[in-house]
């Protein structure tokens, strides 16, 4: 399976702003106190792996894109793990009514 052209042309533009993005979230990574530094790690490696998936699409690779959509799931998923635990964490600390 191949990518035409404009939608080459449409992940090359996704990268660029996702590139763009990912510096954003790298600054506020290196800005970010002890306590928020893990939430930011997992916003940047959501960012890099985006890059990957719109660089996979750029250049037409297919293998390359469904690498970067697997990783996706990955990151996404630990994300939500590490939500759900962090709701769990603020319910148990809450006093009984």
């Amino acid at each position: 399976m191949d990518f035409s052209d404009l939608n080459r042309w449409v992940f090359a533009g996704l990268a660029l702003l996702t590139l763009a993005v990912l510096v954003r979230e790298i600054r506020r990574l290196r800005r970010a106190e002890p306590g928020d530094r893990a939430g930011r790690r997992w916003d940047v490696a959501d960012q890099c792996v985006g890059l990957v998936v719109a660089v996979g699409g750029a250049l037409g690779s297919m293998e390359l894109f469904l690498a970067g959509l697997a990783l996706t799931g990955v990151v996404l998923g630990a994300e939500a793990v590490r939500a759900v635990l962090a709701r769990r964490r603020r319910t148990a600390d809450r006093p009984s009514a």
